[in-house]
């Protein structure tokens, strides 16, 4: 290595150790190993061709020029520009496209959309979290692998719950907002429009989970006896208003189904939109005269969407219902 470089990269404060060739790796506080392991548990698929990868707050961008190792094309993007990022993107020939972006401005105008996202060690340093897996869900249109400091050693609950940090007391660093048990990022990342969330690692002081954007494969042809006779407007109840999201804003379906079962519930019951999945808010019998005999099933529409033409249907218990099409417009009530 010649000397120049050598300097170069002692000098620089290193967060991840990363492979350069010819023996050059860079002194990182976290090991190559380590980061391989990682990366080896997020699941993600060994030939990443053809997908798009998302890093948000990519550092020095270990993740980053791994998935591109593997095939994918890669945006990365930090709330600064890492000098240790451009130095390996230079000694590696790296193709990733940067962004110095802060999440809450990561949205589909801004960056499009993403097959895969990273959002690894961020969630804690952010004072709006929820709105931040917000923006997340936005751009996935497949999963997001999302990875966070957690209190479960603290709060050894099944219920979901938080940590505030005032000032700086998580590991004396002023920009430490937030620790969450597993159970709270679970459930948060549904909150946020994820249909399905699986936890991948589960240690005392850290999490990771996938977090996906539909529910799992079921069979190809509708069920006969589970029927949509309706989509209207959650709040309003008309059938000509279908709202998409607004920034800050919710806008939420009611879908009227007949064949649903009294044994439906909000945990066995989900709702696609434009192929997007969503978990319901709401799963019941309810007396209506426009359509009696159907079962009531309120959900968000799922962040992402385009305004236009679009499907909906639901699932329960691995059959799926007819698709009915909605056209969504701009604007939301709530």
């Amino acid at each position: 290595m010649a000397a120049a470089q050598r300097g170069e990269l002692e000098a620089h404060g290193w967060w991840h150790s990363i492979d350069l060739g010819g023996g050059r790796v860079t002194p990182g506080a976290h090991r190559l190993d380590e980061l391989r392991d990682n990366y080896a548990r997020f699941g993600l698929p060994a030939d990443l061709g053809g997908r798009r990868v998302l890093d948000i707050g990519c550092w020095d961008g270990f993740y980053s020029f791994e998935a591109e190792r593997h095939g994918a094309a890669v945006v990365s993007v930090d709330c600064w520009r890492p000098p240790g990022f451009f130095i390996a993107h230079r000694e590696l020939g790296s193709r990733a496209e940067f962004e110095e972006l802060s999440v809450y401005e990561v949205t589909r105008e801004r960056v499009g959309t993403f097959d895969i996202v990273l959002f690894l060690g961020v969630l804690y340093h952010l004072r709006h979290p929820l709105l931040a897996l917000e923006r997340v869900c936005e751009v996935t249109r497949d999963f997001a692998v999302i990875e966070t400091h957690a209190i479960d050693n603290v709060f050894p609950t099944s219920h979901p719950v938080m940590e505030f940090y005032e000032l700086d007391e998580l590991g004396g660093q002023y920009d430490n907002w937030w620790g969450p048990n597993g159970e709270c990022l679970v459930r948060m990342a549904r909150a946020a429009g994820f249909a399905r969330v699986e936890v991948l690692r589960r240690e005392p002081t850290r999490v990771v989970v996938k977090a996906s954007r539909g529910w799992a494969a079921g069979g190809s042809e509708p069920s006969p006896d589970l029927c949509i006779r309706g989509v209207t407007n959650a709040v309003t109840f008309d059938e000509r208003l279908h709202r998409l999201p607004r920034r800050g804003r919710h806008a939420f379906l009611a879908v009227w189904v007949e064949g649903l079962p009294l044994t439906a519930t909000r945990e066995n019951v989900g709702v696609e939109v434009g192929g997007l999945g969503i978990k319901p808010i709401f799963v019941g019998q309810v007396s209506d005269p426009q359509y009696a005999g159907c079962a009531q099933i309120n959900a968000p529409v799922p962040p992402g969407l385009d305004v236009g033409a679009t499907s909906v249907r639901v699932i329960h218990d691995g059959r799926h219902s007819n698709e009915v099409e909605i056209r969504l417009e701009e604007g939301s009530e709530w």
